[in-house]
């Protein structure tokens, strides 16, 4: 048995865990999609002087507040949240929710991504995993706390109009793995991401550019590059391509827990009844996290002030 940490506002609880394994019940995994577990469960928390060296930076620019720690549950879940342009929220939320809080989060990414090895290879030693309906299942089967943006890329690449608002369109694959699996679903709202960048040019019109064209047509970029893959142009601190000094701040909404579905294939309905939950805390989080931002938004210095335009 080993020792696993979980926390609960300031305080951090031990408990007994069982050795990370994958549960017979589970449906069977590809050989390639066994191969991705086993190497995914084989990452730890990274530690050393990266890790530190990023939570003080994402600490000194961001300013992150953290609200709602203690609602956290005292057992592995799935954190489900807004996303932002560009996902730089997801590293920066993954690295303080480890470094600071003691809770590991792996993120499921959109599985097109990890066809780029050199991403794959990233993401995958700070804990990242595909997607994929077997792989989510037994990575809760292995009570691994896990995080997801139900927007995907297509959040991530937003216009500024679309700012705090979930894009989530038709999907509920996460609704019906964590129902049936038992989990509980944590809503997490995030506020500042959305605004470390402004766009010199959106996604589509990156697309639509005469030099993405000409590279398509030269073999350098797939013609059937997705629309949601294609990132905007952006514009941080300064015009630059380091994200503005925004506070950020973080809400937890109240746990869901889902284990009175473990086992059964829920309803449709079921599904959208509970995914309105999901998305009614994290847009009630968003608003209460942008009140909690004006009333602190003269304890901004100029510099940052300045860096924020």
């Amino acid at each position: 048995m080993r020792r696993a940490r979980y926390v609960s506002g300031n305080l951090l609880f031990l408990r007994e865990a069982p050795e990370i394994q994958i549960m017979t019940d589970q449906p069977a995994l590809s050989p390639e999609l066994q191969a991705h577990m086993e190497r995914v469960l084989r990452v730890r928390a990274p530690t050393g002087t990266a890790v530190s060296f990023g939570a003080a930076f994402a600490r000194k620019w961001f300013k992150p507040t953290f609200v709602g720690l203690e609602r956290l549950p005292n057992k592995p879940a799935l954190f489900v949240g807004n996303h932002s342009l560009l996902a730089i929220d997801a590293f920066v939320f993954h690295l303080l929710m480890h470094y600071d809080y003691g809770r590991f989060l792996r993120p499921l990414g959109d599985r097109t991504l990890f066809e780029n090895k050199q991403y794959a290879d990233l993401v995958i030693s700070l804990g990242a995993a595909e997607g994929y309906p077997e792989v989510v299942t037994a990575l809760m089967n292995a009570q691994q706390d896990l995080l997801l943006y139900p927007g995907g890329t297509y959040e991530a690449v937003k216009t500024p109009e679309h700012r705090y608002e979930l894009m989530w369109r038709h999907r509920y694959g996460f609704i019906r793995l964590a129902a049936k699996s038992g989990y509980t679903i944590v809503p997490v709202a995030a506020v500042g991401p959305d605004e470390y960048f402004d766009q010199y040019l959106s996604g589509e019109e990156v697309q639509q550019a005469q030099l993405t064209q000409l590279l398509m047509r030269m073999g350098l970029l797939p013609s059937d590059m997705r629309s949601d893959l294609v990132p905007p142009l952006p514009a941080g601190a300064l015009g630059s391509i380091l994200p503005k000094p925004k506070a950020t701040f973080y809400g937890f909404g109240k746990p869901i827990d889902l284990s009175d579905y473990a086992g059964k294939d829920i309803t449709k309905r079921q599904q959208q009844a509970l995914r309105q939950k999901v998305e009614d805390s994290i847009d009630a989080e968003i608003k209460d996290l942008l009140l909690l931002r004006e009333r602190r938004r003269h304890s901004d210095g100029l510099l940052r002030r300045l860096l924020s335009v």
